[in-house]
């Protein structure tokens, strides 16, 4: 069962229940407000705690000379006004575009841990890369004295056959269920709360994060040519991973241990998980993660904040895309401003409801001037964005009332340029084999699809 048809259990569940709460606006800034002041403080975390005198020193040289133009600022100033998770300095990203070259660099993160390997993710199954099963690597990790535990969802892992997890706990893997569908287990009734989070911490410093599961369906890459809309939806997804190293890594790590307790889950092995964190390079980042436990969506208000304060450019590529009337609104003031808006969405779904929900916004959009696209050579199935070749995110959040109501999600915000740069070569490389949707084409489009719209629009608030 993949995304799509869970998305289809989950709306089962929920059919005649007020599930979503109604997202409530992010303020806008004034016209005339100034976006952040040289001296303005920056809550910071790094290699040496809360107060990072020496990389808060080299924020600050970059702070020198900020003005209303300046973009590191502006993003800077959103995020310090919007979000609560802290700026963390002193990392080391890296990109990592489809499942094979993501399952080299995670698998061998496993195979060189040396303390502890921590898991938490929707769908987990047999994945497999050079030859190897991920449930082989797991199990010599544990049984070479590693703590391996593993967090999975309920309705994500469905379909994963139970000798799959007793394999692993054989070995003495610790294993968990988010939210099981049986209300025996652990006593839980939350069946709309799922766990979307794609997690990977290694010995509390690395960790990797996105929308790459572990699933047979990363085992090739986008680009191999496939006949038929079946083909597509049966391997080699577009999806968007990033690595992480150093003190980014330790956030991540208790974010899972939050997560880990909170579903009362069995005593984790003992083991180093929270240790010194590392200076691992030059990169700051903001852990973006939400849970419908928590007071507010962070990864909503990080995506509003953000095409609310983007100036000069917004590239959004999205596998789900069914934004309520507020996020349509800010990519419209986008545009309208004069900002270059371009959306790259799915043409082809495991789950065509939310495509022709999402089409159901084309429309409005184009008029404003927004540039959307098409991919319908591969299924997409990334969530990334990059404004002003400044700011960046990559991770597990589509842009639908799931993601942004009920599951737990997280995305990474980096803020840099050159990880910027290497965001928009992606990006670019991605139009190149899409389909372009012209406004005057679209105005044409048949009365069939028109109906889908309608259809799967009135549904839009629980997909």
């Amino acid at each position: 069962m993949k995304d799509g048809l869970r998305k289809l259990l989950v709306l089962a569940m929920v059919v005649g229940v007020a599930t979503c709460a109604m997202l409530q606006p992010l303020p806008k800034p004034p016209a005339n407000q100034t976006i952040i002041s040289s001296g303005a403080p920056l809550s910071m975390v790094g290699p040496d705690g809360r107060v990072v005198l020496a990389i808060r020193q080299r924020v600050t040289a970059r702070l020198a000379d900020l003005g209303e133009d300046n973009l590191l600022g502006r993003h800077l100033a959103a995020m310090e006004a919007s979000l609560e998770a802290p700026l963390v300095a002193g990392n080391r990203v890296r990109l990592l575009v489809d499942g094979p070259r993501a399952y080299a660099a995670m698998f061998g993160a496993i195979a060189a841990a040396r303390d502890h390997i921590n898991v938490e993710t929707y769908i987990l199954d047999e994945a497999q890369y050079g030859g190897t099963n991920v449930s082989d690597l797991l199990v010599k990790k544990a049984t070479s004295g590693l703590a391996v535990n593993v967090l999975y969802d309920a309705v994500g892992s469905s379909e994963t056959p139970p000798e799959f997890f007793a394999k692993l706990k054989a070995a003495g893997v610790r294993i968990c269920e988010f939210n099981p569908l049986n209300p025996a287990n652990r006593g839980t009734m939350r069946f709309t709360q799922r766990d979307h989070r794609k997690v990977l911490v290694i010995d509390g410093n690395r960790a990797f994060a996105g929308g790459i599961n572990f699933s047979a369906t990363y085992s090739s890459g986008s680009r191999q040519r496939r006949v038929s809309a079946a083909d597509v939806i049966k391997g080699g997804w577009r999806d968007t991973h990033i690595e992480l190293e150093g003190p980014a890594g330790l956030e991540v790590q208790r974010l899972f241990l939050q997560s880990w307790a909170k579903q009362k889950c069995p005593a984790l092995k003992p083991a180093s998980y929270l240790p010194p964190p590392s200076d691992a390079g030059d990169t700051l980042l903001r852990i973006n993660a939400s849970s419908k436990d928590s007071l507010r969506n962070e990864t909503y208000v990080a995506a509003l904040s953000a095409l609310t304060f983007a100036k000069s450019s917004i590239d959004l590529t999205m596998a789900y895309f069914a934004p309520n009337d507020h996020i349509e609104a800010a990519l419209i003031a986008a545009a309208r401003r004069g900002v270059r808006v371009r959306l790259l969405l799915a043409g082809v779904s495991d789950f065509a409801g939310i495509v022709h929900a999402g089409r159901s916004h084309y429309s409005r959009l184009l008029a404003a001037g927004v540039q959307i696209f098409e991919m319908h050579k591969s299924l997409l199935h990334a969530k990334t964005l990059e404004i002003d070749g400044i700011w960046s995110t990559v991770g597990s959040a589509n842009w639908d009332s799931l993601s942004f109501s009920n599951n737990d999600e997280l995305n990474v915000i980096v803020i840099d340029q050159g990880f910027a740069a290497q965001m928009r070569a992606m990006f670019a490389d991605d139009l190149a084999t899409a389909t372009h949707i012209g406004a005057v084409s679209w105005a044409k489009r048949p009365i069939k699809q028109r109906i889908l719209e309608s259809f799967w629009a009135s549904w839009q608030r629980i997909l």
